[in-house]
């Protein structure tokens, strides 16, 4: 047996709402993960036997029995517990019951599943109307790749007068291919907001949306202005 302890040489993800713990801990040169339900901070006496239930945890004064899976595994275990969560939140939206499916949909967020992420950009900023929580998600979601949520961030910030880090994002939505970012991203070289005044690069930014999209109103203004300035 081996003796782990929480912040002792072990690895550890909580997960609120829950307080499950996934530990990563050696054992006679073997690597293990066990999952519990322990609140931080307790210890577990751990065997070595793969997949049997070798272990014991304190809890609430009483003992709970210990699974452990070999560290290969831990992907697959990691992603099936995620799976697990999004049906859940799932069949609590279908049911029409937000309050319960939010902790689950952050929970899912926060573990880094893009779809989870957006969903929850998407309720803060329409539904419960909370802006602070609505760009943390959407960071997230920019952060993990996702190019719409690049432009949001990107927008967000900008309204927020965070230039220099609007523009990084609206910047690489644009050189991702995002044509709704062209538009901004021409306004910001425009007005020199975030990077130097560049009406080259405006003028080419505003090219790429006028392709994309001939009859956009804001584009078409935008070109005007920008042949006044003899561009």
């Amino acid at each position: 047996t081996c003796f782990a302890r929480r912040g002792s040489g072990v690895r550890s993800s909580y997960a609120p709402p829950y307080e499950n713990q996934s530990l990563q801990v050696m054992c006679l040169g073997v690597s293990f993960v066990f999952l519990h339900g322990c609140s931080p901070g307790m210890s577990a006496t751990i065997g070595t036997v793969t997949g049997s239930v070798v272990g014991l945890i304190p809890l609430s004064g009483l003992f709970a029995k210990v699974t452990l899976y070999p560290e290969g595994s831990v992907m697959d275990m990691e992603q099936e517990l995620l799976n697990d969560v999004i049906r859940e939140y799932r069949q609590l939206l279908e049911a029409g019951d937000l309050p319960a499916a939010l902790p689950l949909i952050r929970q899912a967020a926060h573990w880094g599943d893009l779809e989870s992420q957006i969903l929850a950009a998407d309720l803060y900023m329409n539904t419960l109307q909370d802006p602070a929580q609505a760009l943390e998600y959407t960071r997230l979601a920019a952060l993990n790749g996702d190019t719409d949520s690049m432009l949001n961030l990107g927008v967000m910030l900008r309204e927020r007068r965070e230039f220099d880090k609007a523009f990084y994002f609206i910047q690489k939505a644009a050189m991702a291919a995002c044509p709704r970012a062209y538009e901004p991203l021409a306004a910001m070289y425009m007005m020199g907001q975030g990077t130097p005044r560049d009406l080259q690069q405006a003028k080419y930014w505003n090219l790429q949306g006028l392709e994309a999209d001939p009859e956009n109103a804001g584009l078409q203004r935008q070109h005007r202005v920008l042949e006044k300035a003899g561009c």
